[in-house]
C-alpha cells in the first residue's frame, strides 16, 4: 500500500490539525518531513516504516503510531499558530516558517501540552532561542568589509571575472514543458538535472535571450509574458557589489551586499559567525549561477515559477485556453479571492462601495505575476543558502503553491489596512 495513502488514513481521525494539513486533508508535505517522519514514527530508526510501499502489517503500525500521537499533533498545530503569530510581533523573517516552527511547535506540544494563558511569552522565548539576535553584528561586519576600498575593488573584480567566465550551459528546456504538463516525479528529476534553469537565466545575458525565454513562456505557459521584474533591459546586468550602486528592485541584479543580508537573515543564529569574507565568496558564486541560484534544481524551480508567472492575472478572471492545468489552478486560486472579485467589480464601474478604483491595488494585482517571482526567489535563495531544495514533485508544487497562496495573502492584508483607511469615504458613498 503506499505510505501516503496509509498516512493519510491515519491523519483523517485526528481533528483540529487544519494548520498542518493539506486542502485534500491530509498531512502537509512538511508535516510529514519536519514532524510526522523525525518525531512520531521516527524513520530513523523504524526504517522499515518509511519506505513508499508498506506491507499491511507496517502500515496498520504506521497508523497507530501517527494516531497514538494525536493529542500531541492537536497541540502542536495549536502552538505552530502562536509561533507565527509571534514570529511577526518579533520582525523575524529568518527560514521558511515551517521548516522552522514545525519541529519548535511539537517541542512545546512535548512539553507543556495544548498552549495556555503565557503562551505567547513561551513561544517568543522559544523563537529568541532558536534565531538568537546577533543579526545586527554580523551585518556591521559585511558594512565594514564592503567599505575597504581595496577589499571592494578586488571583490568586483572577481566578480567581474567570474561573471565573463560563464559559458553557456546545456539545458533542455522540453523538459520544464514536460514537468508541466505530468507534475510527476520522474519529470522533475529530468528537468532538475538538465540544467534548464542555469541555461534559461544565463541566456539572459546575451542579446536575444530575453526574447528566447518569451517564445519559451509562450510555448509552455500559452500567454504572453509580462514585464517580470527580472531585469531593466534586454541582458541582465551584471549585480554591483554594494546596495549604492543598483539601479532598480530587479531581481537578477540586486547588488552582492543585499543578497548577503539576506543570507544573514536565513542562516541560524550559530553560523552568524562565518568569516564575512567566505558569506560573500559564497554569494559571488551564486551571483554568476543562472537566475543567481547556485543549485541546478533551484534554479530550474525558479524557472518553473518565471514560465508560470504570466498565467496569474486575477483582474482577468478564468485562465484563457491553452493554458497548462496547474497554471490554470494557480490563477484560479487567487482570481475567486473576495478581494479580487471585488477589484474586478469596481473596475467595471458595477459596485456602489467604491467611489473610486483603489490605483495601488489595482497596479499590484496588474503586476502579482512579478510579485509571485520576487517571493519565489526570496524563497529559493534561502534554500540555496541553507543547502536544501524540494526533492520530488509534491514539494515543487507545495512550494509553487504556497507562494502563490502567501503573495495573495499579502495582498489581502494591504486591502483590509485600504479599506479601514478609506471607511469615511465609503460610508458616504453607500
Amino acid at each position: 500500500m503506499l505510505r501516503s495513502v496509509v498516512l493519510a488514513r491515519a491523519w483523517a481521525r485526528i481533528d483540529g490539525v487544519e494548520v498542518l494539513s493539506a486542502r485534500d486533508g491530509g498531512p502537509l508535505t512538511r508535516t510529514v518531513k519536519k514532524i510526522i517522519d523525525p518525531l512520531v514514527v521516527r524513520t530513523s530508526v523504524r526504517t522499515r516504516l518509511g519506505k513508499p510501499l508498506l506491507e499491511p502489517d507496517e502500515a496498520a503500525e504506521l497508523i497507530e503510531l501517527v494516531v497514538a500521537d494525536a493529542e500531541r499533533l492537536r497541540a502542536t498545530a495549536a502552538w505552530f499558530t502562536r509561533l507565527k503569530r509571534q514570529r511577526r510581533a518579533l520582525r523575524i523573517t529568518a527560514g521558511d516558517v515551517q521548516d522552522v516552527c514545525f519541529p519548535l511547535a511539537y517541542e512545546l506540544a512535548t512539553g507543556f501540552g495544548m498552549p495556555g494563558v503565557d503562551a505567547d511569552r513561551l513561544a517568543a522565548d522559544a523563537l529568541r532561542d532558536l534565531h538568537g539576535e546577533a543579526g545586527d553584528a554580523a551585518v556591521d561586519r559585511l558594512a565594514a568589509y564592503l567599505a575597504d576600498q581595496q577589499v571592494a575593488a578586488e571583490l568586483t573584480a572577481a566578480l567581474r571575472e567570474r561573471w565573463l567566465a560563464v559559458g553557456e550551459p546545456a539545458g533542455d528546456v522540453t523538459a520544464l514543458g514536460a514537468f508541466v504538463e505530468t507534475l510527476t516525479d520522474a519529470a522533475w528529476r529530468k528537468v532538475a538535472e538538465s540544467g534548464a534553469g542555469h541555461a534559461l537565466g544565463v541566456s539572459l545575458r546575451r542579446a536575444g535571450g530575453l526574447d528566447e525565454l518569451k517564445s519559451v513562456i509562450q510555448e509552455i505557459c500559452g500567454v504572453a509574458a509580462p514585464e517580470l521584474g527580472l531585469q531593466r533591459g534586454e541582458v541582465t546586468e551584471m549585480p554591483p557589489l554594494d546596495r549604492g550602486g543598483e539601479t532598480g528592485a530587479e531581481l537578477l541584479e540586486r547588488s552582492v551586499e543585499r543578497r548577503v543580508r539576506a543570507t544573514l537573515r536565513r542562516l541560524p543564529a550559530d553560523e552568524r559567525d562565518r568569516p564575512v569574507a567566505e558569506l560573500v565568496d559564497d554569494e559571488l558564486t551564486r551571483c554568476v549561477a543562472g537566475f543567481g541560484l547556485g543549485e541546478a534544481a533551484l534554479a530550474a524551480c525558479f524557472a518553473l515559477g518565471v514560465v508560470l508567472a504570466p498565467a496569474l492575472r486575477p483582474l482577468d478572471g478564468a485562465s484563457p485556453a491553452g493554458v497548462p492545468e496547474f497554471a490554470r489552478r494557480l490563477n484560479a486560486q487567487v482570481a475567486r479571492e473576495g478581494y479580487v472579485l471585488h477589484a474586478r467589480r469596481a473596475l467595471a464601474g458595477s459596485t456602489p462601495l467604491t467611489p473610486r478604483p483603489d490605483g495601488d491595488l489595482v497596479r499590484e494585482l496588474r503586476e502579482f505575476a512579478k510579485q509571485f517571482l520576487g517571493r519565489l526567489w526570496i524563497r529559493l535563495h534561502g534554500f540555496d543558502v541553507r543547502g536544501e531544495w524540494p526533492s520530488d514533485a509534491a514539494e515543487v508544487r507545495d512550494l509553487v503553491t504556497g507562494v502563490v497562496r502567501s503573495t495573495s495573502l499579502d495582498l489581502r492584508t494591504k486591502v483590509r489596512r485600504s479599506l479601514m483607511a478609506r471607511l469615511p469615504e465609503l460610508e458616504v458613498a453607500s
